[in-house]
This record gives structure tokens, sequence and C-alpha cells, in this order.
């Protein structure tokens, strides 16, 4: 009877530790959730602070007028992807001369419609300028503005992604929230988000890819997710053509198990995708162009320039106009030129280019953190390394532009915070381990 009755009470006080144990447990997601919203809050105040101290950046600006221009021939005229080179340098002139960016809908541009002329445009990938064109017919006001907001909100948004994909590499709750914090207020992102320029976009299409891929891990019978994964590269390539190498490397270190067979599939259906979503762009470019240029022209140009040969847009013109005049500094015939005096450089001075890439490559520095991961969490080391070399890599050969590395960095700030987690961890398991091997320690 007695025996029977403790039986009882052992299970009334189970009964009782279970709510217990649950709010706990409740408790810690609303910890969690109350300090992931305070980080959006302050991703999105600084973000927003920063862009109402000076919505207009200069930076970057020559590369905005030509989006403009390739989005106000969209919406004022229905030509798509093409530029009437006297308006777009009507703008970028202005724009130096005030220094700061200039909505196009303050100028009338009709008079250079009338004597100028349209020319396709393959320098750039066209995509803020889709993006600028839907808010243009929309509202009516070529005005910036609206993409900016937008761009403010997805950037602070980043920070929730960011934490997702840190939690499902395995990061305790504290490490995931740390590098959404380093994001959060990094400057890199803040002062980018509010420029309506590709390398804006390019760092969410980054940081999309590797959530989706990591989404697919965990439905490894499931196809549509690596579609998904395709259409978001495809996209993507509109922004930053090198993002089709993401899905590839990452397939190629972190496929599910299953051989061979299931990693080509992993990297060649988002790869085939992808590709379907750049065909129309590659087609058009063939038709304008006749030449076989799958993506955009401006990597001589982007090279010379990270070789000093040239200093900017301007010395390019200036450059080409000297050795082939007449020639459209933006053509392809331009490009293949100016790949010519590359390959001569390189030719006539390997060491100095070779020192050069070198030198850039430091940015792949950050990814040595994986060393502290190796033994326990290979993986999601190896998913993090893919994601920076497929974002820095194929950069390193053409320019040292720090705006080419920026998607990079949410990758290190993971990095960082599993590596981070990993040290205090086994902080923690040395004094347990030395009192087991103390002298007079107890014998389980």
């Amino acid at each position: 009877m007695t025996s029977e009755r403790a039986t009882q009470e052992a299970g009334r006080g189970s009964e009782l530790a279970v709510p217990a144990q649950s709010w706990i447990s409740i408790s810690r997601t609303a910890t969690i959730q109350l300090c992931l919203a305070a980080i959006l809050l302050l991703a999105f105040a600084l973000r927003v602070a920063v862009y109402l101290q000076d919505s207009k950046p200069f930076s970057f600006s020559g590369l905005v007028a030509v989006q403009a221009e390739m989005a106000r021939n969209i919406v004022d005229h229905g030509k798509w992807f093409v530029v009437n080179q006297k308006a777009a340098s009507f703008l970028n002139n202005q724009e130096n001369a005030r220094h700061h960016l200039i909505d196009p809908e303050e100028f009338d541009f009709s008079r250079f419609d009338r004597h100028g002329s349209f020319e396709p445009q393959v320098h750039q990938m066209p995509g803020v300028s889709v993006i600028l064109a839907g808010f243009w017919w929309a509202t009516g006001h070529h005005s910036y503005a609206a993409i900016q907001w937008l761009q403010l909100l997805l950037d602070a948004g980043m920070v929730l992604l960011i934490y997702w994909i840190a939690r499902k590499l395995r990061a305790a709750p504290w490490a995931a929230l740390l590098a959404s914090l380093l994001y959060a207020v990094w400057p890199g992102a803040i002062l980018v988000a509010k420029r309506p320029t590709l390398d804006t976009w390019a760092g969410f299409f980054v940081i999309v890819s590797v959530a989706i891929f990591l989404y697919a891990r965990e439905r490894v019978t499931k196809l549509w997710p690596l579609v998904v994964l395709g259409l978001v590269t495809g996209f993507g390539i509109y922004f930053r053509p090198f993002i089709l190498f993401l899905p590839i490397l990452l397939a190629l270190v972190a496929t599910p198990s299953g051989g061979w067979r299931r990693r080509f599939t992993w990297m060649a259906v988002p790869t085939i995708v992808a590709l379907v979503i750049l065909t129309p762009w590659t087609v058009r470019n063939y038709y304008e162009f006749h030449a076989f240029i799958p993506t955009r022209t401006g990597l001589g140009e982007a090279a010379l320039e990270g070789l000093g040969k040239v200093k900017n847009d301007t010395g390019v013109r200036n450059y080409v106009q000297r050795n082939k005049p007449g020639l459209n500094a933006h053509s392809p015939q331009a490009d293949s030129f100016l790949l010519k005096t590359l390959w001569h450089a390189i030719v006539a001075d390997p060491v100095r280019y070779f020192e050069t890439v070198g030198r850039r490559a430091r940015v792949l520095l950050p990814s040595l953190l994986a060393i502290l991961l190796w033994r326990r969490r290979r993986t999601e080391a190896l998913i993090l390394v893919a994601t920076a070399v497929a974002v820095i890599l194929p950069f390193l050969p053409i320019g040292g532009d720090v705006r080419f590395f920026l998607p990079a960095a949410f990758a290190y700030f993971i990095l960082g915070a599993i590596a981070l987690e990993t040290l205090v961890l086994r902080r923690r398991r040395a004094p347990s381990v030395a009192g087991s091997e103390a002298p007079g320690a107890a014998v389980p």
C-alpha cells in the first residue's frame, strides 16, 4: 500500500513537472523572439538613419545612371534594355557636378530622345532597371525612393534569415543571435543598403540561395527545392552573374549522403534551371551584337582598373578613344580589345599581376576559422567557406573593389559566431576533464 501511494505521488510530481518544463521552454522561445525583434528593429533603425542622413548617395551614381536610363526607356518608350548615351551622360555629369544622386524626374530628357539614339546595353546586367521600371510605371514618378525603401526593408529582414541559417548549421541560439547582430550593425550593409545598385541586390540573392540550399538538405528526396534554388539563382544572375557558381559549390561540398549520382543531380538541377532563366538575355545579346555574350561585357575594364592601368570609367573611355578612335567604350568590341590589353599586361609582368591577385585573396583569410570546426562541424564549416569562395574567388583575377566581396560577409559572421561557440564549449569541458583526472576523483 505504501509503495502504491508513493507511486501515485511520484506520478503527481511528474505531472506537475511537465508544465514547469514547458514554461521554461516557452520562456526561452519568447526571449529569443524578443532578441530577434530587437535586432530587427535595430537593423532597420540604423539603415533608415543613414538613409535619411544622405538619401542621395553619390557613390557609384554612374552605375545607377545606366540602370535609370534603361528603366526610363522601358517606361517612357517601351524599349527594353537600351540606353540613350547622351541622356545617360547628361544625368551622370549633373550628378558629378552636384556630387549626389539625382532622380531622373528632375530633368526633361525629350531633347535627348529626339536627337539621340537608343543603343542596346550589355555593359551591366539589367536587374535593377526592371525593378525601377516597375515602381516608375506604378507610381508615375521617376524617383529612387521606392526602391531604396524596399532595399532598407529587405536588408534589415536579412537578420532573420541569417539567424535561421545559423540555427540550421547547428549554432546555439546565442551564437545565431550574435551573427544576426553583427550583420545588423555592420557598416558595409548599412551604407550599401540605400544604394539602388546591382551590388546591393547581390547580397540578398546570396543569402536567400544559401537558405534554400539548407532547406533542400532537410528534404533529400524532394526535387522541387532544388528547382526553387535554380529559379532564385537564375534571377540572381541578372544582378550578379557569378552567383551561378554558388549552388554548384554548395552541392559539391554538402550534398546529403547518396554518392556521386545525387551530388551530380544537386549540382545539375539548379544550374540547368538558372541557365534556362538566363537564356532570353543571352539570346537577346546574340541578336543585338552577333556574338555569344552569356551575361555581360566589362570584365576587361574592371581588370584593367584593378591593375591600375586605368582609374575609372572616364579613364577607360579615354584609353579606348586613344587606341581605337570612334569605338564605343562599352561595346563588346571594346571589351575584347581591353581583354587583349589585359592579357598583354599579364604576359609582360606576370609577377605584378599575381602579387595583386594574392593581395586580394586576403579577404578569404576569415575562412581559416573553419579549422576550429573541422573536427565536429565539418559540413557546416564547408557550407560557409564554399559560400565565401563562390562569392569572392571569381572576382580575384578581375578586381579588388570591396563591393565585389560584400555578399560574403554574412557567411563570415556565422562562421565566427559558431567558432566562438566552439571555443566556449571547449573551455567549459576543460575543467570537468581536469577534475575527473585529479587524484582521489570518484570512479563511476
